[in-house]
């Protein structure tokens, strides 16, 4: 049995035996070939413990410079006599060695395929054929048929890996497996590897190469060899594409003896190949799919060569919702990423194209995850209607359908619909047919380029309008100390509660964004927006002006407090602390309650589903494109709750004051108006703003409003309203109560009740006083 096991002799340690981690020294004879290595591992033993273990490596390396001398043969063998270790053989592909020679390029030229397709030229392709192959392994697509005699093996995937690219010729390996197996590493089985070699024919267009089996594999690979080199080569760049022939690179392995092989790749990027074209092979099913239908007066869609035209889906089927990206792969005759890199990413339209565009219709191919399609695009009417194919296997074998048909309908440049596009995926063959598929639905949230744009413009403005609405707030608590410096006497009359909280509602923020900058994950905006660093920076800035205001609140409590502490006259101190435990009994509870009602509304909300996009590559682009979609079902948090709790309190903020004023009966002249109006003026402006943004922004991106955030307040056209109201009529009661009284509100008759009690009071007081000094 072989035990196929890859090694990289540029990785220190090397491992080994399920895990076990080895450290080589020692030495390399160029003459001979020949690589000695000495190592230890660290083994557990059966008793608990740890024991070191020694090891032997050697290798030999042919000394032959050409496709003969391609193994690399060795084992792996303990140098202890304690060891039950069995010796491991070991064989692999080498590297390039120096001076190397192609043996077999006059064989490779003299049959090299038999596809007479137009090819693309080397010269057509951006950094020729080296660039092309270079680094990775790079993954095909086979057919049924194996590289055996038969050519039904299944084996129905092909790696290769480029060991030497120098000008036209190549040296390769070639792999073959039943799993895709997409990754940047090579997986070396000698059982199913061809070592290859060959060059670029210029009149063919074509790289024609001879292929080279591995022989005598036995249980020690020491006999293995390279030969049987009947196998042919060859890979093409088709010079047009169409819906069942996407790939760019395609090719071919076969020989007398053997079937043949047809591979191609969908992962090579298509920009590397200039003056590839796209033949648009079902136009006619497409016109008959796609009847043209009444124009929308007044309405603007996007361009179909705009950044525009890509979107991320959700399909709900009726086994249930699952994520696509769809972006078109050409439009018109034009490769789609050349049309954006021309118009800058921006969505920058009137690129001239060749064919397949009238004044309306624009002939356009998509790539979507689990489907390829391609149609029409309407502009005057947002509507893309395409047919889809997709590779389905049936009875072990891969077949194109091309019987879906796609309606998808864009909504207009200037809506504020939550979404972005909507249609069906709809098969139509019969039920009963095997390759039918059930409805789908497809909906989409992706945003235009100008609505991202939009959306940056409104997070400047409104970090903005934070930044001015905390400086205002740190200027009104300044006017207030200044009053109160001004009118010592007025200092006992501050509602405690009122200072205390407007202290928290600036210090359960603070707490929470400073918890926020902590923690390792970003957030879905800075996601979103390349100039994150400097939200960031802004960010930082709003939070510092909201400490300062925090702060003077902080020293605006401390004042008050001291007042009421110092004052001489103990009549006097007592009513106005009776006063502020009246204004207590009465917030506390009503506070409190709306608490539990936020606690209660949370935990019995209906969880909702989250997004979670991931970051790509950086792009020049506005928007990072989304490549990966994960969703969970998350509560709402808690804390969030809580925190548009706290700040609904803090747009009546003076509503401590009133009552305090009410009790105490008090006209002092405790609050300065540019503080009570001010104030209120900074609270309720973000009110008034989500009024004005609620007619002129859609809910997009809702994430991103930074004033007056929907999470960090009671935001609705309702709310708005009520609180604009409140805010105003409170600012007004404080104003009346500080010029006429603190029950100025009340009818006259309880109030002359209120001041007879008050004076017979005082009246017994002095008596009292009288009989203690005599």
């Amino acid at each position: 049995m072989i035990q196929v096991t890859q090694i990289d002799g540029r990785r220190i340690p090397v491992s080994f035996m399920g895990g076990q981690s080895f450290d080589f020294y020692g030495f390399w004879s160029e003459r001979t070939g020949k690589v000695c290595l000495v190592g230890s591992a660290q083994v557990l033993s059966p008793f608990g413990t740890y024991k070191p273990f020694d090891a032997r490596l050697m290798l030999n390396y042919s000394n032959d410079s050409n496709i003969y001398g391609s193994l690399v043969k060795g084992m792996l063998e303990s140098v202890s006599n304690q060891s039950d270790f069995k010796t491991v053989s070991i064989l692999g592909a080498r590297n390039t060695p120096l001076n190397y020679e192609y043996k077999l390029l006059d064989e490779s030229i003299s049959d090299c395929g038999r596809n007479s397709e137009e090819s693309l030229s080397v010269e057509s392709v951006l950094g020729g054929l080296c660039k092309v192959f270079e680094g990775r392994s790079h993954v095909y697509r086979t057919t049924d048929c194996g590289i055996n005699r038969t050519c039904s093996s299944g084996v129905e995937y092909m790696s290769l890996l480029s060991l030497l690219c120098d000008g036209e010729k190549m040296r390769m390996v070639l792999s073959f497996s039943n799993t895709s197996g997409v990754s940047r590493l090579f997986s070396f089985d000698p059982r199913t590897a061809l070592v290859a070699e060959g060059a670029w024919d210029v009149e063919k267009n074509r790289f024609c190469g001879v292929a080279c089996r591995i022989l005598n594999l036995t249980d020690s690979l020491s006999n293995a060899k390279v030969g049987d080199c009947s196998l042919r080569l060859s890979l093409r760049f088709p010079a047009s594409l169409s819906i069942k022939r996407r790939a760019p690179v395609v090719g071919e392995l076969w020989s007398a003896k053997t079937g043949r092989i047809e591979f191609s790749s969908l992962s090579d990027p298509l920009w590397r190949f200039s003056g590839l074209r796209y033949e648009y092979t079902e136009s006619e099913r497409v016109s008959k799919l796609c009847k043209s239908r009444s124009k929308s007066k007044g309405k603007h869609y996007p361009d179909a060569q705009t950044s525009d035209m890509r979107f991320v889906m959700s399909v709900k089927y009726p086994g249930g919702v699952r994520s696509a990206r769809a972006s078109p792969y050409f439009v018109g005759d034009r490769l789609y990423r050349e049309l954006l890199v021309r118009g800058q990413g921006a969505g920058v339209p009137g690129i001239p194209m060749n064919v397949g565009v009238t004044k309306s219709f624009t002939n356009i191919t998509y790539r979507i995850r689990f489907l390829n399609p391609v149609g029409t695009y309407d502009k005057e009417t947002g509507e893309l209607c395409m047919v889809g194919c997709q590779s389905v296997k049936l009875n072990s074998t891969m077949i194109v359908d091309c019987s879906l048909a796609i309606r998808f309908k864009f909504s207009p440049i200037d809506s504020r619909s939550d979404d972005r596009l909507k249609g069906t995926i709809e098969s139509t063959r019969e039920k009963i047919d095997p390759l039918y598929v059930g409805r789908m639905e497809v909906a989409s949230r992706s945003i235009y380029v100008h609505q991202a744009k939009e959306s940056v413009w409104r997070m400047d403005f409104e970090i903005a309008m934070v930044l001015i609405s905390n400086t205002l707030s740190c200027l009104f608590v300044g006017m207030q100390l200044y009053h109160m410096s001004k009118h010592q006497e007025t200092l006992p009359f501050i509602s405690i509660a009122m200072a205390t909280l407007l202290v928290l509602g600036h210090m359960i923020p603070l707490l929470l964004n400073f918890e926020e900058i902590f923690k390792s994950s970003r957030n879905q905006g800075s996601l979103f927006f390349e100039n994150d660093r400097w939200l960031e920076a802004k960010e930082i800035v709003v939070r510092i002006v909201t400490m300062i205001a925090f702060l003077l609140e902080c020293r605006l409590l401390q004042l008050a407090w001291s007042a009421r502490k110092a004052a001489e006259n103990h009549h006097h101190r007592d009513s106005v602390w009776k006063a502020e435990k009246m204004v207590c009994y009465v917030c506390l509870p009503l506070y409190v309650t709306g608490g539990l009602i936020a606690w209660l509304v949370n935990r019995n909300r209906t969880p909702k589903r989250v997004v979670y996009i991931g970051k790509p590559r950086p792009a020049r682009n506005l928007l990072y494109r989304p490549v990966t979609l994960k969703r969970s079902f998350q509560r709402p948090s808690l804390w969030k709750d809580l925190k548009s709790y706290g700040g609904l309190m803090l747009d009546a903020f003076l509503l401590p004051q009133i009552l305090f004023n009410g009790f105490s009966n008090s006209d002092a002249k405790a609050l300065a108006a540019s503080f009570y109006g001010g104030h209120s003026f900074v609270r309720l402006l973000p009110h008034a703003y989500d009024l004005y943004r609620s007619h002129s922004y859609g809910k997009i991106l809702d994430w991103s409003f930074i004033y007056a955030s929907h999470k960090v307040d009671y935001y609705s056209t309702a709310w708005d309203v009520i609180i604009l109201c409140i805010g105003f009529v409170f600012a007004v009661v404080v104003f009346l109560q500080q010029r006429f009284g603190g029950r100025c509100f009340i009818p006259k008759r309880f109030i002359e009740d209120v001041r007879y009690e008050k004076v017979v009071e005082l009246q017994e007081t002095g008596e009292l006083h009288k009989s203690n000094d005599s």
